[in-house]
């Protein structure tokens, strides 16, 4: 058996260890990775993280998307609204329309069509010819199109 003395002579330290952490529950996370002097993330965790951005991601373009169709659906619309009322108040200025049918292209935006459609509405009561007018205004090859109906008299 050797003694203490023969330990300090040959420059030879005892080191105590102490178990202070026995009986404690570590945390959830602490203790999961090894710690060898390199600090950083797993590939697991930044495979996890590529995931997590690439799907947010992907959320977000469709988002844009959609906003982009609706806004394109909403300058059309606008705008067909607005060729409507200008067709509108040319035939209102040509005076009484006859009855019949007629249709076009605007000059100023070609991929618009309109169909303009007049019949008489006759209401004996009143004593005044009535014509009932429906112009349709259609874009994007005909798939989509926008209706307003009047009615027009002769009365003075």
């Amino acid at each position: 058996m050797m003694n203490t003395s023969s330990f300090l002579e040959n420059n030879k330290r005892v080191v105590p260890i102490v178990y202070s952490d026995i009986g404690k529950q570590k945390g959830a996370f602490e203790g999961a990775r090894q710690n060898n002097g390199e600090e950083g993330f797993t590939l697991l965790e930044v495979l996890v993280a590529l995931a997590i951005i690439s799907g947010s991601f992907a959320i977000l373009l469709g988002a844009v998307n959609k906003s982009l169709s609706l806004a394109f659906q909403s300058k059309n619309l606008s705008v067909a609204s607005t060729l409507a009322q200008s067709k509108l108040v040319e035939l209102e200025l040509e005076g009484y329309p006859s009855v019949g049918e007629r249709r076009g292209t605007f000059k100023e935006y070609p991929e618009f069509d309109w169909n303009l459609s007049i019949s008489p509405y006759n209401i004996k009561s009143l004593g005044v010819d009535i014509r009932l007018v429906l112009l349709t205004i259609s874009w994007d090859k005909g798939n989509k199109e926008l209706k307003v109906a009047t009615a027009m008299s002769n009365y003075k």
